[in-house]
């Protein structure tokens, strides 16, 4: 009720902008850098029509030998206008409803 009492005085422009809601530095959690559900990923291959395959790294720790392991995640991802190539190390892909089988990801 307080929040809304102290933004209800505050025009559209004054809300979009972040900087004049009071209790902003009191957040503790940094903005994301991509929005959720968005990676930014290498991509691997290219072979299929409109379609590419994005790997995701990941390292572990084995807690018994104290050592760190790669697992590696695969995406494939709709390339509609063949835009990527296999090797481009940035690329952005939005999560999306399911296209095929093993397909929800669409190249942005």
């Amino acid at each position: 009720n307080y929040l809304k009492d102290l933004c209800s005085n505050l025009s559209n422009e004054e809300l979009i902008d972040p900087t004049t809601i009071t209790g902003q530095d009191l957040v503790h959690k940094k903005p994301r850098k991509f929005p959720k559900g968005v990676l930014v990923r290498m991509v691997v291959s290219d072979k299929m029509n409109k379609t590419i395959n994005v790997a995701m790294d990941r390292y572990r720790i084995v807690p018994k030998y104290r050592k760190r392991r790669k697992y590696t995640r695969k995406f494939m991802a709709r390339n509609k206008k063949e835009a990527a190539k296999c090797g481009d190390m940035v690329v952005m892909i939005v999560l999306s409803q399911k296209l095929s089988k093993d397909k929800h990801f669409m190249l942005a």
